[in-house]
């Protein structure tokens, strides 16, 4: 028994000598390229054990053991080891994906909110995002080891979708139409058209279900025709899957096109590029000038594959510019005159007719035609006030320049321009004015009186007139001789 018991106690001595000369240290590890106001957790899957010369002997945290043989497959701790060893760069983040589902219950080693953790135990960590630092910020998991470190520094690996938004110009005077951008100028009663543009987050393939929606909000003066929706999925067309939702729509929005599950749709993938296109109206409602009339959207996606949850995108915004013309009444001394009815004509290059903006406009001096957007127009005067000639067509063209690569799109410049494209809205010689604020163009139209013409069947009344005033004044004249003679 005596032998027994300094055996023992050699042992004892022998194991605490051994734990003597092994170094045990603790590391910080700080989190980067998260968003601001992330939160994380610390889950030490592994414990890691320096045995000294850089050698280090790795053991199953007890908490997570269960979790990570289930999800190897494997029942010895030293299988397990090899398992996780043996995975490339994709085997590690499906085992990151699969042990963080098993474990996300359970309490982690360490938490923060401020990117760092301080001192904690040498091992192999699955560090989880447990809270997002933005609305469109999206949950990550990484997996570390710190053996050997007592520093060690982390990358997340944040993706999210992304949102564009755009509009297309067409003049419809000269035929020219643009690209995609992010401001356009419109007659109302046009049909404006609209693209909306959504990316897949990378991650796409470790959700079980995607839920994707775009949210779109337009201003008083467009009115969303539902039925000019169309959806591609890289250049593919799609026709289910989705749907247009206009009623109960909680943020307020306009409409949405809601994808319940993208997961339905084949065609989608990681990375894929979802595209919405459709158009508005530009109604009565519009707002003229350098106000304009914005349309805005945003992208809803999930943004947790370990979870419930989802992402927004920040709003982007587009918007759709028109303008007034103006056209004042007067007379040779530029008072007001009434009795004209103007009508405004526009060049349709597809006919190179000019088409009628609208009905004549009577019964006022100051003439307004609401709502036009750029190109060449013919002002006429359609109907002539009596007893005054008939003003000469006015041909001249509007044009604008505003901003096309912008989150906030502004009107720079609205010009008038007579048919030899000189500028004649600006300078002392100027016969129109434009105002930028107000997308005002105006001008003063004159008519002067006009002459009597003859009458029909007859050499006319002035003949008859004129030749009678030289018989008067003939008359006078030897009325006057003649009593002179006899008085002499």
């Amino acid at each position: 028994m005596k032998k027994l018991k300094k055996l023992f106690a050699a042992m004892v001595a022998m194991v605490m000598a051994f734990a003597m000369g092994v170094t045990v240290y603790a590391a910080d590890i700080t989190i980067t390229n998260g968003a601001a106001g992330s939160e994380y957790a610390a889950y030490r899957l592994l414990n890691a054990t320096d045995g000294g010369e850089g050698k280090f002997a790795y053991t199953l945290n007890d908490k997570y053991a269960a979790a990570l043989k289930e999800v190897t497959g494997k029942t010895e701790d030293k299988d397990v080891i090899n398992y996780i060893s043996g995975l490339d760069a994709d085997g590690i983040r499906a085992f990151a994906d699969a042990v963080f589902a098993k474990i996300k219950t359970l309490e982690p080693e360490a938490k923060t909110s401020d990117d760092k953790f301080s001192g904690v135990d040498q091992g192999y960590y699955l560090i989880a995002e447990t809270k997002t630092g933005d609305e469109g910020d999206t949950y990550s998991l990484v997996m570390l080891d710190t053996a050997g470190n007592d520093s060690v520094t982390v990358t997340t690996k944040e993706d999210r979708p992304e949102l564009e938004k755009k509009v297309k110009e067409k003049n419809d005077s000269t035929g020219a139409e643009s690209d995609w951008q992010d401001a356009a100028d419109y007659d109302i009663g046009d049909n404006v058209p609209f693209q909306l543009t959504g990316t897949v987050d990378a991650k796409y393939d470790k959700y079980g279900s995607y839920y994707y929606a775009f949210h779109d909000t337009m201003s008083d003066g467009l009115t969303f025709n539902a039925d000019s929706v169309t959806v591609t999925v890289d250049g593919t067309a799609v026709t289910t899957g989705y749907e247009v939702v206009t009623e109960d729509l909680d943020d307020g929005c306009t409409f949405e096109v809601r994808f319940a599950d993208l997961k339905n749709i084949k065609a989608v993938k990681a990375g894929s590029k979802v595209v919405v296109n459709y158009t508005a109206k530009l109604n009565e409602n519009a707002v003229i000038g350098e106000g304009g009339n914005t349309n805005v959207s945003k992208l809803e996606y999930s943004n947790n594959p370990y979870g419930d949850g989802t992402g927004v995108t920040p709003e982007d915004k587009v918007i759709v510019f028109t303008y007034n013309l103006i056209a004042n009444k007067v007379d040779g001394n530029n008072a007001p005159l009434e009795g004209a009815g103007f009508t405004l004509y526009k060049l349709d290059s597809t006919t190179g007719d000019y088409v009628a903006v609208g009905n004549e406009i009577t019964g006022v001096t100051t003439f307004y035609f609401k709502g036009v957007d750029a190109g060449r127009y013919k002002l006429v005067e359609t109907t002539v006030p009596a007893g005054y000639n008939k003003a000469d067509d006015l041909v001249f063209s509007v044009e604008a320049t505003y901003d096309t690569t912008s989150d906030n799109p502004e009107l720079k410049t609205l010009v008038v321009k007579d048919a030899s494209g000189k500028v004649v809205s600006e300078g002392t010689e100027a016969i129109f004015t434009a105002t930028l604020r107000t997308g005002a163009v105006s001008t003063d139209v004159q008519n002067l009186s006009g002459t009597e013409l003859p009458a029909t069947g007859g050499i006319g009344t002035k003949i008859f007139y004129t030749v009678g005033a030289i018989i008067m004044i003939v008359a006078a004249v030897l009325l006057i001789t003649r009593k002179r003679t006899a008085k002499n």
